[in-house]
């Protein structure tokens, strides 16, 4: 028989998939979630470890995508590492009721679930089409505390809380919850600004498919009293930050991970530790060290003797854009080599609609950053309707890179911003 199952998630299905994931572990099977129409094809020649979990994609580390084995004991230990953080925090997991919008074929997606599990607490999925109807949300939630009497508790990354904040029902909806976590990205400075000016429980987080979902979390107390940092260690988690600002994790619930050509691998080095793909670096609170995020490692750059950091040029950009309802979708920021200056920033675009002329946005944007430093302004700007990320909503650097090595820039016939 074999130890394999491969899982289509299917969100409408969910409650489906998870009756299924447990019949699959009580016969000893390894379960790999994959997303609707995933074509990932998941060879058994090598002999799978041993026992039952997850096999889940991941595309956050430094590696670039991988396969994760998850062992059930892994889960579990990172369930109960965070109902204890919940429980120091003042909230009795068992007692909470835990709301779910995220994708199961994610990690932070299927965490919630398997917290409810280990918890034994409440639990409700909330459909991708809920979290867009802010009003039958906020009743839906009200149902749910007026029946138990107990606490809210969910997971949202940005982009759900910035569509939701905006709105009055789905601000009364964040207001209400006892509790959520937020990771994923980073928060945006505006944003998180906005979050505590409402008095809502962010708790900014960060965490990994290979570490099981959190290994550091802020309290939405020190959240609302202005730290920008994702907190401490949960107490399953050891972190250092070495010479370099690489954020090290050492846990008893790091991944085995196959990569390439069917070979498992270990990503722990011989103590124990992973090297995560992201650069931190430590700030005071309340006479601790607190880990704050800089950014991705694989996507900083050295500008004219200067670190800078992509996404936080993104976020800025994308400000400006809701702002001034400039029509673009979206927008990635990337370093390429630059005589000059070492690296410089380009921009690739996705603009709203078809026949929009480009040139002229881009102008208006160019404009409105004039007033930044040289190093922060993309050198140029890239028409890209193709625009995506990967499955696990990740930006895949080398391959943009190897986009805008082949393609010109709308504003190459022009002297760019110096």
């Amino acid at each position: 028989m074999t130890k394999l199952k491969v899982l289509e998630c299917i969100p409408e299905k969910n409650l489906e998939c998870t009756k299924e994931i447990l019949m699959h572990f009580k016969r000893h099977r390894w379960v790999y979630l994959a997303r609707p129409n995933d074509q990932t094809k998941i060879s058994t020649s090598s002999a799978l470890p041993q026992g039952e979990g997850i096999i889940i994609s991941s595309g956050g580390s430094i590696r670039g995508p991988n396969l994760c084995f998850q062992s059930i004991r892994n889960l579990t230990n990172s369930a109960i590492a965070t109902g204890k953080w919940l429980k120091n925090n003042g909230l009795n997991p068992n007692e909470c009721i835990i709301l779910n919008s995220l994708p199961l074929h994610h990690i932070s997606g299927f965490m919630p679930w398997w917290r409810h599990q280990t918890w034994r607490s409440e639990y409700r999925w909330i459909s991708h089409s809920l979290m867009h109807k802010p009003i039958q949300l906020q009743q839906f939630s009200e149902a749910l505390t007026n029946k138990y009497r107990r606490p809210l508790i969910t997971s949202l990354v940005p982009t759900q809380l910035l569509s939701l904040i905006n709105n009055p029902y789905g601000l009364k909806w964040l207001q209400s919850l006892s509790l959520i976590w937020t990771g994923g990205a980073l928060i945006p400075t505006d944003l998180a600004d906005k979050a505590r000016e409402k008095f809502i429980n962010l708790a900014p987080c960060y965490g990994a498919t290979e570490t099981v979902a959190m290994v550091t979390c802020l309290s939405p107390k020190d959240f609302l009293k202005g730290s920008d940092s994702v907190g401490f260690p949960l107490e399953d988690v050891e972190i250092k930050i070495n010479r370099v600002n690489s954020l090290m994790i050492k846990t008893n619930r790091i991944a085995t991970s196959i990569l390439k050509n069917d070979k498992f691998e270990s990503i722990t080095d011989s103590n124990g530790w992973w090297e995560a793909g992201d650069l931190a670096q430590y700030i005071p609170l309340e006479n601790r060290k607190a880990i704050q995020i800089l950014g991705r490692r694989d996507s900083a750059i050295n500008s004219g003797g200067e670190t800078i950091f992509p996404e936080n040029v993104e976020m800025e950009l994308m400000k400006i854009i809701s702002k001034h309802q400039i029509p673009i979708k979206d927008i990635f920021v990337i370093g390429i080599n630059d005589k000059k200056w070492g690296q410089r920033l380009v921009a690739l675009t996705k603009f709203k609609g078809s026949g929009i002329k480009v040139y002229p946005i881009i102008s208006l944007l160019t404009h409105l950053i004039k007033d930044w430093q040289p190093s922060k302004k993309p050198l140029y700007w890239y028409d890209c309707p193709k625009l995506i990320r990967n499955i696990n909503k990740k930006w895949e650097v080398k391959k943009w890179q190897e986009w805008v090595a082949l393609n010109k820039p709308i504003n190459y016939k022009f002297k760019p911003n110096s």
